[in-house]
C-alpha cells in the first residue's frame, strides 16, 4: 500500500503484459528523460542464423552522449529462464547482425521523419548531421537493454547477470490505484534512468538527483500547473473527453482524447499519445502558426466541444487553490 497525505493507494497487478506495456509506454519520457524519443515499432532482431525476437520498442537518447535502448516490458510472473532471459538473449544475438542493424536504422528513420514534431526535435538536436547518418552511427554502437517490470527481484538480477551483455538496466514500474475513488486515479512509482540537475539555493551548484516524479508534480502544482486529474475530480472534464485544437478558432477536425492517468492526449488521427504542449507544437507547425516557436504552453491551444477553453478551466482550479493567474 502507498499512503500519500493520508490517502491510500493499492498496488495494481497488471492483468496482462499488453496492458502493462501500454501503461509503461505512456510514461517513457518520464522514464528516459526529455531528450528521449520512443520508437513504437515492432522491429524483429534476427541473428545471422535466422533466430530472433521482437522487442516492445526502441528509445533514442539525444544530447551530448547519445544512446539507444531496446525496450521490453515484462511481468515478474513470467518464467525467468524460459521467457525473460531467453527473450533478452535473442535480442543480444540479433543486434550483432549487420542486416538487422540496417533494418532498425530504416525503421527508426521512417518513424522519425513521418512525424513533423519528432523530425524537428531530432534535427535541432543533431544539426548539422543528417538524420539517417546519425541513426546509422548510433545503431552501430551497442544498445542498452532495458527491462521494464512491475516487480524487480533478486532472481531477475541474478539471471540477467549471466548474459553476455554489460548494458542491461531494470526499471521497476509500479502502479497504485487510489482507494475508494470514483475514478481510477493512479500513482506511478519508479526510478528514472536519468538525472535531473537542480540548484540548491543554500549550496549553489550542488547536483540534486530526483529519484521519482512525486517532487516534480508537487513543484508543478506550486507553479500553477493543472493536471487532467484535477480537472476531472472537480467535474470540469471527463476521462476520455474529446478536446479540439484551438488557435483563434476551433479546428474541429483536429481532435484528441483526454487521458487522466498520464495527463496526456491521444491524437485521434494517428492514435499516438502526446503531452498537451507536444501535440500543440505539431499542429501549430502544420497550420503555419508560430513556426519553430518551441516549446509552447499547451493548455491554451485546446478547447472542449462545447466551447470551453482548457486554459480557462485550468484557471478555475488555480482560483480554488487560492493562486492568482
Amino acid at each position: 500500500m502507498l499512503l500519500i497525505d493520508g490517502v491510500r493507494y493499492e498496488l495494481w497487478t497488471p492483468p496482462s503484459e499488453d496492458e502493462f506495456e501500454q501503461v509503461a509506454k505512456e510514461h517513457t519520457q518520464e522514464i528516459f528523460g526529455e531528450q528521449s524519443i520512443y520508437i513504437d515499432r515492432k522491429q524483429k532482431l534476427k541473428s545471422l542464423s535466422g533466430i530472433g525476437s521482437i522487442p516492445d520498442g526502441y528509445v533514442i537518447i539525444l544530447g551530448t552522449v547519445p544512446q539507444w535502448h531496446i525496450v521490453e516490458a515484462e511481468l515478474s510472473s513470467h518464467p525467468l529462464d524460459q521467457h525473460i532471459v531467453a527473450q533478452v538473449s535473442r535480442f543480444i544475438t540479433g543486434i550483432k547482425n549487420p542486416n538487422t542493424q540496417r533494418d532498425i536504422v530504416g525503421a527508426m528513420y521512417n518513424e522519425v521523419t513521418k512525424n513533423g514534431y519528432l523530425k524537428l526535435k531530432v534535427e535541432e538536436a543533431i544539426k548539422p548531421t543528417e538524420i539517417y547518418k546519425y541513426l546509422s552511427d548510433l545503431i552501430s554502437k551497442p544498445p542498452i537493454l532495458t527491462i521494464i517490470i512491475e516487480k524487480d527481484t533478486e532472481g531477475l538480477r541474478e539471471a540477467i547477470s549471466t548474459l553476455a551483455h554489460s548494458g542491461i538496466k531494470v526499471v521497476e514500474f509500479q502502479t497504485f490505484i487510489r482507494e475508494g475513488a470514483s475514478l481510477p486515479v493512479h500513482a506511478h512509482l519508479f526510478e528514472p534512468l536519468y538525472e535531473v540537475n537542480k540548484k540548491d539555493d543554500s549550496h549553489e551548484g550542488k547536483e540534486v538527483k530526483v529519484k521519482d516524479k512525486r517532487r516534480e508534480k508537487k513543484e508543478g502544482a506550486k507553479a500553477g500547473r493543472v493536471t487532467f486529474a484535477e480537472l476531472v475530480n472537480a467535474g470540469l472534464l471527463k476521462d476520455g473527453q474529446v478536446l479540439c485544437f484551438y488557435n483563434t478558432r476551433p479546428f474541429t477536425d483536429e481532435r484528441a482524447q483526454v487521458i487522466v492517468s498520464s495527463d496526456t492526449l491521444k491524437y485521434e488521427k494517428d492514435g499516438h499519445i502526446y503531452s498537451k504542449s507536444d501535440l500543440s507544437s505539431i499542429l501549430l507547425t502544420q497550420y503555419g502558426f508560430r513556426h519553430g516557436d518551441y516549446p509552447v504552453q499547451g493548455p491554451k491551444f485546446w478547447i472542449t466541444e462545447d466551447g470551453k477553453l482548457l486554459d480557462d478551466l485550468n484557471e478555475q482550479i488555480r482560483m480554488q487553490r487560492g493562486e492568482r493567474g
